[in-house]
């Protein structure tokens, strides 16, 4: 029996804004420092205050910052004295409870501008009640025997570039560990698309989701969508988090998931780095 209690357990929490900085929070890298030199597509994240900086060589560019706010503007010099030491140029992802005139001054006075809206945010609950993908899709978990096939499929499913792709792929293999949660979609036995599912504490982190243009508009993406909602469900999780482009398959699939938005980011560069 389904009772009033049972039914506001399940709803999905009110965007207050300790929510939207934890999510904000949640949606940044983990630090990680390389104790040697830096390999091509090698990610490298350092914390500055409450700032997230994520600096990569080669392979797809991964100079992001997060989470940057008032509360860090002494710390500006030294986040872009992180980048430049590699000769690299930062993109600010700054979200609407972090962005204030004297963020937006800051940056301007170091020689950036917003550039785009970035990727909106979305949020959620883990799916209560399993779902089993269309008959023609089978989904699998990534082992080390299916790895190949995943790198492969993501380079193929995101459209790198060629100059990218074998940093890409040597980061995937580098990054592997067999208790992570990758996910390969297969259409008739046939690798069609990707997906992962990073859990930190307690919050399951929607990502990493691409289809190969062959097998676009099968399912693909909303399968693996509603996987890794039942996946999260399965691990205990109390909430989930997942980006896309504003308006596009992506974003769509994950509000028929279930999530819903939580804010969209706006990219700041600096004004002639490409």
């Amino acid at each position: 029996m389904v009772t009033t209690s049972d039914v506001v357990k399940r709803d999905v929490p009110l965007l207050s804004p300790e929510l939207a900085r934890r999510i904000e929070r949640l949606v940044a890298p983990e630090p990680v420092v390389s104790a040697g030199p830096m390999a091509p597509g090698m990610v490298i994240v350092v914390q500055f205050g409450r700032t997230i900086a994520a600096k990569a060589k080669g392979g797809r560019p991964s100079n992001k910052v997060f989470c940057f706010g008032p509360d860090d503007l002494s710390r500006l010099d030294d986040i872009l004295a992180f980048y430049a030491s590699d000769a690299l140029e930062p993109e600010f992802y700054l979200t609407p409870i972090g962005f204030t005139r004297a963020v937006g001054a800051a940056l301007s006075t170091a020689g950036f501008a917003q550039f785009d809206f970035q990727q909106a945010i979305l949020y959620g609950l883990p799916s209560s009640e399993l779902t089993s993908p269309p008959r023609h899709i089978t989904i699998e978990r990534v082992t080390a025997d299916t790895l190949e096939d995943y790198l492969s499929t993501m380079v193929h499913g995101f459209e790198m570039p060629p100059e990218w792709r074998d940093a890409a792929i040597e980061d995937g293999r580098r990054r592997f560990r067999g208790d992570e949660q990758w996910f390969l979609a297969r259409v008739g036995g046939e690798p069609a698309a990707v997906a992962t599912l990073r859990v930190r504490d307690g919050v399951a982190s929607l990502g990493g989701g691409a289809t190969v243009p062959g097998h676009r508009r099968k399912g693909c993406h909303l399968a693996l969508v509603r996987h890794r909602l039942d996946v999260a469900y399965l691990l205990g999780c109390t909430l989930v988090i997942g980006g896309a482009n504003y308006g596009s398959g992506s974003f769509r699939n994950q509000l028929r998931g279930g999530l819903r938005l939580a804010y969209v980011e706006s990219g700041w560069r600096r004004i002639g780095a490409q």
